[in-house]
C-alpha cells in the first residue's frame, strides 16, 4: 500500500505495505471535538507518481464488480465528485493513524461526509501499531468511539497488517494482538477485514490459521508502485493462504494519481455491496440520523 510529494501525503505513505524482494449542513454540525495527539510524520525521498490509468467505460457499471481508491489524507468535495466521474464507487478510508500512540484521523469524517454526498460508499480500516500503550482492542474502540460520537453507523471495519518491520514483537504477542483486534469488533457488533498479503501474513504471524474464517479478506498484490507495478485488476489471481480460501477485496495498484490525489487502487465483487446511504434512528421524539459506513462483502 515510497516518491518529492507535499509532506501532506506521508502520513498514507507511512501506511504502505512493503513489496517484498468540512462540509457545515446537515447532520455535520454535530461533530465532536475530538483530541489528536500532536505529531511530524517522517519524510520520506519518494519519485514523482504517476497518474492511474483511467478505468475502462465499459468496465464502470458492471454488474460483477467495482472499483474503489484507498485514501488516507485531506479530501474535498469536488475530490469525491470527481472520483465519481472516474467510475469508483467507493472509497477505503484510514481512521487510526500509527503514528506515535496511534490517533484517530478526524479527516475520516470530512472524507466520508464528501464520499455519501458524491454517492460514494465508504470503508474505514485502521493501520494499528503494536508498540503503542494501547492493546489492540483499545485500538479498535478509539476509532468506533469517534466514530459513534461523531454520528457514523459503522458496521464493518479493515484492520491492516503489513510491513512486518512494523510489527517489533514476538510471533506469539502479534497474534495476540490481531485476535485482540477482531474479538473486540466483534464484541462491538462490527464486521471484520484484514488487508494483508500471503507474505506479510507469513512475516508477521507464521501463517495464522486458526481463527474464524468469516473475517473478509483484503489482500495486496503488486509488482511495485505507481501503473507499471500494477497486477490484473481481478482477484483471479488470488491463492489460499490463512484461513482464507476466497477474497473480498484486491489491491492491484499502489501510488497512482486519480483526481490529483496520490491513492492505492482496489477491485471487489459488488454482488453483495451496500453503499453508504443514511440509518434513520428513533429515540422518543427526537430522530437521529447516521451515515451507514461498511458493506463490502456483508
Amino acid at each position: 500500500m515510497k516518491y518529492s510529494i507535499l509532506l501532506a501525503f506521508i502520513p498514507f505513505i507511512f501506511s504502505l505495505p512493503t513489496v517484498p524482494i468540512s462540509n457545515e449542513s446537515g447532520i455535520w454540525n454535530s461533530f465532536q471535538t475530538v483530541n489528536s495527539e500532536q505529531v511530524i510524520d517522517p519524510d520520506y525521498n519518494i519519485p514523482e507518481v504517476q497518474d492511474a490509468p483511467e478505468i475502462p467505460l465499459d468496465e464502470r457499471d458492471s454488474p460483477t464488480h467495482a472499483y474503489s481508491v484507498e485514501i488516507a489524507f485531506h479530501t474535498t468535495q469536488s475530490d469525491m465528485d470527481c472520483i465519481r466521474d472516474q467510475g469508483y464507487k467507493s472509497v477505503f478510508v484510514r481512521a487510526l493513524n500509527p503514528i506515535g500512540n496511534t490517533y484517530f484521523d478526524v479527516e475520516v469524517l470530512n472524507t466520508i461526509n464528501n464520499a455519501y454526498q458524491a454517492g460514494l460508499g465508504s470503508e474505514i480500516y485502521i493501520t494499528p501499531s503494536i508498540n503503542s500503550t494501547r492493546s489492540g482492542g483499545e485500538q479498535i474502540s478509539l476509532v468506533y468511539q469517534n466514530l459513534h460520537e461523531n454520528e457514523i453507523n459503522v458496521r464493518s471495519i479493515w484492520i491492516q497488517v503489513t510491513s512486518p518491520s512494523n510489527w517489533e514483537a514476538p510471533m506469539a504477542a502479534r497474534i495476540q494482538f490481531i485476535q485482540d483486534m477482531i474479538q473486540r469488533s466483534k464484541d462491538l457488533g462490527l464486521s471484520v477485514g484484514i488487508y494483508t498479503s500471503f507474505y506479510d501474513w507469513l512475516e508477521i504471524t507464521g501463517g495464522w490459521n486458526t481463527f474464524s474464517s468469516e473475517v473478509f479478506l483484503w489482500y495486496w498484490h503488486v509488482l511495485g508502485v505507481g501503473p507499471d507495478g500494477e497486477t490484473i485488476p481481478t482477484l483471479e489471481d488470488f491463492r489460499p493462504f490463512g484461513p482464507w480460501r476466497q477474497a473480498t477485496v484486491k489491491q492491484f495498484g499502489q501510488v497512482e494519481k486519480v483526481c490529483g490525489m496520490i491513492v492505492n487502487r482496489n477491485v471487489y465483487a459488488t454482488k453483495n455491496e451496500k453503499q453508504s446511504q443514511i440509518a434513520h434512528f428513533s429515540t422518543g421524539t427526537k430522530q437521529e440520523q447516521k451515515i451507514r459506513v461498511g458493506g463490502i462483502g456483508l
